[in-house]
């Protein structure tokens, strides 16, 4: 797990250089619900959600970085409506704005939290963004187990374990019609470096990717870049993993597996994370 979250640094400093887009809102409406999403393309590319149900909010991974924390939160007071919960898989940080409301974190997720690899972590974003993101390490109202399920004005929210060894956040069903997984699968990009970092994990991301297939979901999340894809980017992803898989298994060198990978899919973006998964492939 510490070696996953290491990396995940080095791609934070990476992006951190790079101009990102306009943050920006989108949503997107269900029968008992609407899906509100905010791409802030900060620093982390970082992506929050808000379920809106008829009578309240529930709040799905928090904005972190100053100035974001304030945009979020002013978009969520308009909808003018109380936040049930706060829920967090993966990113357990922007939360002391939240004073009242009650937040969620899962058992797994709250022991990382506890590790010296997340205090570490935490302490390398203070320094890096000059303290301009909330790294504090708040008080949860409630420890859930990773395996539930519970339901908010309406609302069927389904929790499991990611299979993806070594990260402690879950995947989340919403409603029946919306999956939640920390990496949003993107047609035509590469997977992410810090998404593959051994042939276990090519594994345990097309056993998600096949859980969201078989699930029927329309709408897929995650917590980083864009924030949503469709049906044709889980297609993608899953003929990409399995042919991942297949290439891993036979090639012997970094360079012989980016070799078949490009010649499998010569016009796929995201040449570093190919680069990056190779490297953690063949350490």
């Amino acid at each position: 797990m510490k070696n996953i979250f290491i990396a995940i640094i080095t791609c934070i400093v990476a992006i951190s250089v790079h101009a990102q887009p306009k943050a920006n809102f989108t949503t997107d409406q269900f029968e008992n619900f609407t899906l509100h999403t905010y791409a802030s393309f900060d620093a982390m590319a970082d992506v929050s959600f808000i379920v809106e149900g008829k009578n309240s909010l529930v709040i799905i991974e928090p904005q972190a970085f100053k100035g974001k924390v304030e945009e979020f939160m002013d978009y969520t007071q308009k909808l003018n409506k109380p936040i049930e919960k706060v829920l967090v898989s993966f990113h357990a940080a922007g939360l002391k704005v939240y004073k009242n409301e009650h937040k969620v974190i899962t058992k797994p997720m709250a022991e990382f939290m506890k590790s010296d690899a997340a205090q570490g972590m935490l302490g390398f974003f203070d320094k890096a963004f000059n303290g301009v993101m909330d790294t504090e390490v708040v008080e949860f109202d409630e420890h859930i187990d990773a395996n539930t399920k519970f339901t908010v004005d309406g609302v069927e929210y389904v929790l499991e374990p990611t299979a993806v060894p070594g990260m402690p956040g879950v995947n989340i069903a919403i409603g029946g019609k919306v999956y939640y997984q920390h990496f949003v699968p993107v047609k035509g990009m590469h997977a992410s470096k810090n998404q593959i970092n051994s042939k276990s994990a090519i594994d345990g991301a097309l056993a998600d990717a096949m859980k969201a297939k078989k699930g029927g979901y329309s709408l897929l999340l995650g917590s980083h870049g864009i924030g949503e894809a469709g049906t044709e980017d889980l297609k993608f992803q899953i003929k990409y993993l399995k042919t991942m898989k297949k290439i891993a298994e036979k090639a012997t060198t970094a360079d012989e597996f980016i070799e078949q990978m490009n010649a499998k899919y010569p016009n796929c973006k995201g040449e570093e994370d190919l680069k990056g998964i190779a490297s953690n492939l063949y350490k």
